[in-house]
């Protein structure tokens, strides 16, 4: 088993303490697993973003610039460290 390090980059208009949330992942892990992992360990951001053991609809998990739901690669294995950034696809930018 491997150690990744997973960091959520949250967008400013999601009412959190801290924007950013990250920690310890296994190779193990899906992406989907590693991010609810994270967003359980605060509970205002959980109760946001989190609706029946997923990913509430109406936000973009990105990282290197590919939308990780849309493709799919939520469903992937972690391999390496990774920043996702989370955006409310309606956040006014």
């Amino acid at each position: 088993m491997v150690n990744y390090f997973l960091t959520l980059h949250l967008h400013p208009s999601i009412p959190s303490d801290d924007l950013t949330l990250n920690g310890k992942v296994t190779d193990e892990m899906t992406l989907l697993e590693g991010v609810l992992l994270l967003l359980n360990r605060n509970k205002s951001v959980s109760d946001l973003l989190i609706l029946n053991g997923d990913i509430r609809p109406g936000y973009l998990l990105i990282s290197e610039k590919i939308e990780l739901r849309t493709t799919k690669k939520l469903f992937n294995k972690i391999g390496s460290n990774l920043e996702i950034k989370i955006i409310p696809i309606s956040h006014g930018g």
